[in-house]
């Protein structure tokens, strides 16, 4: 056997923990990544660890297929995520969380995946498949953590909002640069039945919406 390998590092203007929540967020893979991911379903999930369904299109291969997906974070500078394909091949997924400053992180991504010895030659492609892979994602997913940690140093949270908003006053001064540490809390809370039946993409076709980002490497 042969071990393909490839390794992304990338920095992000958010603290580490907003972006293991972006990761954390099944329900958005859906909509965010409407282009890679038909459906998810999460079959088990609790505390640091969850085991999903995804019907997703590989880069470059230009197909549809289900792969289950284990993963769990072990400690808020480790996740680990095996994805496990109906061949029998698993992808093992590092991702490294570091804080390199106020309000800004370094997420590396490290991919390995075995294959018959014959195949070593299919690394640089292995390379090509997973670097687009990860920016593909990342550049949908970047808006969204700057949104989110914008609005969490306004005072947001889930399922309630901003309450100065929320009661139609003024905003407290000093709100924007109140220090707020963001809590890593597992399982992310859900909006939708995507434990029960999972959820599937509701439009065949769809356009995005949000900022426009320049293209990473």
């Amino acid at each position: 056997m042969a071990t393909l390998y490839s390794k992304i590092e990338q920095e992000m203007d958010c603290p580490k923990e907003i972006v293991i929540w972006n990761y954390w967020d099944h329900e958005h893979i859906v909509g965010t990544h409407y282009k890679h991911y038909e459906s998810v379903r999460i079959r088990a999930e609790k505390d640091n660890w969850c085991f999903s369904e995804r019907y997703v299109k590989l880069p470059f291969i230009k197909f549809m297929l289900t792969t289950r997906n284990f993963a769990y974070l072990e400690s808020p500078f480790l996740m680990k995520s095996f994805h496990i394909g109906k061949m029998g091949l698993v992808l093992e997924q590092d991702f490294h969380f570091k804080d390199i400053g106020q309000d800004r992180c370094l997420v590396t991504l490290e991919n390995r995946i075995e294959v018959p010895g014959a195949f070593k030659f299919l690394e640089p492609f292995f390379k090509k498949m997973t670097t687009r892979w990860f920016y593909a994602t990342w550049n949908e997913d970047h808006p969204m953590r700057l949104r989110r940690w914008k609005v969490w140093k306004l005072g947001f949270r889930d399922f309630t909002g901003i309450d100065y908003i929320n009661q139609k006053t003024a905003k407290p001064a000093g709100r924007e640069s109140e220090n707020r540490l963001y809590p890593i809390e597992l399982p992310v809370p859900k909006s939708t039945r995507i434990r029960q039946e999972g959820y599937t993409r509701p439009f065949s076709e769809s356009i995005e919406v949000g900022y426009e980002l320049p293209p990473l490497p």
